[in-house]
């Protein structure tokens, strides 16, 4: 009896370790549902570009202009969605939907 239980206590341990050793399950982001999240979270501000809008605040950048900002990057804007300035509100997202929203974002910009 106690041999089985080393023995299941050790299986436990020894699959947990692969398991940690295995690091997270990631998938790329997903632009598409960064788009239905931009439509939904952001376009009372921005022209996102999702062909429904009309228009939005003046005074605030569209998707397309912050997606051309010179050296943009995913990180940069995930930085700014993070920890806005006002009047930009704080917008709670999962990690990996604020990566796909800056695939959304950075799929607008020129081609080169």
């Amino acid at each position: 009896m106690h041999a089985r239980i080393v023995f299941s206590l050790g299986l436990v341990l020894l699959l947990g370790v692969r398991v940690v050793l295995a690091g997270p399950v990631t998938s790329a982001p997903d632009p598409a549902h960064g788009r239905d999240l931009a439509g939904r979270l952001c376009s009372n501000c921005h022209l996102v570009g999702t062909g429904q809008q009309q228009q939005a605040n003046a005074d605030i950048p569209s998707f397309h202009e912050i997606a051309n900002l010179q050296g943009q990057t995913a990180g940069g804007i995930m930085a700014h969605i993070i920890l806005p300035k006002h009047p930009m509100p704080t917008i709670p997202l999962e990690k990996s939907e604020l990566a796909d929203l800056a695939a959304y974002i950075l799929s607008l910009r020129d081609p080169e």
